[in-house]
């Protein structure tokens, strides 16, 4: 029962955030501008978004098989599809269920005769190696932006945040390093994470290019949802930006990434002096592609039943 209530506190608590951030947002900008765009969208550009997301999803099945071979664990291509497909349900329209999408690929690998730490360890390792790339690709976006001399947003941000993405790409060879010179318990915490992100150092340099296929398509899927509501953004702006607009909306904070994709997306035009109202109501198709693509690969779980 304690359980329950804490996962219906959760629920509501991230429901409120998301409900809060884009309320904040409508109220901020020019809500008839934004309806206006959202009513005249073309939705063959929509489709392309969902489309482009469907590859992202399945390239990401790729990697994690990848890893998950490499880890020397039991699984078959096909199998960790469709498993990957029903996390990306789970995820997208189940943000309250008591499996999230990643827990329930874990799951879906130990049933298969796998140990259950190395099965979490490859999702974990699958998630880390993906946000590496991303890093890597919005890192080498800003230097560009730094070199180019008509960049959209003002030197010093553009120096802060090649600063800030130069780091986190670096953490996982700097843990490598660390986990070497300090005499850490192998069986605690501070150990375990250092052990986890030296090894995400070799497997982002093994699945890097199947990583960087993902971030690109799911980069590509933004910008048609951009285009279709006429949004104009240089290509290499929104590779700059990738990096702290998805992981914004990755943060478990709200329902589905809304809200947090919007503020970020929002930030970031009005950074640049672009209209604000385009960010956020392509950041809204972007959000409704991404949950068609959750109920796209729902049916997945009515063949389960049918076993």
């Amino acid at each position: 029962m304690i359980d329950k209530a804490k996962r219906l506190g959760k629920l509501l608590l991230r429901s409120s955030v998301s409900a809060a951030l884009l309320g904040a947002i409508l109220w901020a900008i020019d809500g008839s501008g934004l309806w206006s765009r959202l009513a005249s969208a073309d939705f063959r550009w929509f489709l392309l978004a969902v489309l482009l997301g469907i590859l992202a999803n399945v390239v990401s099945a790729w990697r994690w098989f990848v890893i998950a071979r490499h880890l020397g664990l039991a699984a078959s291509a096909g199998v960790l599809l469709t498993a990957y497909g029903k996390g990306v349900t789970l995820n997208t329209l189940l943000p309250g269920a008591t499996l999230g999408g990643d827990a329930y690929r874990a799951i879906a690998l130990q049933k298969l005769g796998n140990p259950m730490l190395k099965a979490a360890a490859s999702v974990a390792l699958d998630r880390l190696s993906g946000l590496w790339a991303l890093f890597v690709l919005s890192w080498c976006a800003w230097l560009a932006l730094v070199i180019l001399p008509d960049a959209e947003v003002g030197q010093t941000t553009r120096l802060m945040h090649l600063a800030i993405l130069l780091a986190a790409v670096l953490v996982p060879f700097a843990a490598r390093a660390l986990g070497r010179a300090l005499p850490l318990d192998p069986h605690k915490f501070p150990a375990r994470l250092l052990r986890l992100l030296a090894e995400t150092a070799r497997l982002a340099q093994l699945t890097f290019v199947s990583s960087l296929i993902v971030q690109l398509a799911t980069i590509a899927a933004l910008w048609a949802a951009l285009t279709a509501i006429a949004a104009e953004v240089p290509p290499l702006y929104l590779c700059a930006i990738a990096a702290p607009v998805f992981f914004a909306t990755a943060l478990p904070v709200s329902i589905g990434g809304y809200g947090t994709r919007e503020a970020a997306l929002a930030a970031y035009w009005a950074a640049a002096g672009l209209p604000v109202e385009a960010a956020v109501a392509g950041a809204l198709l972007h959000g409704l592609a991404v949950t068609l693509q959750g109920a796209l690969w729902a049916p997945l779980f009515l063949f389960d039943r049918g076993k």
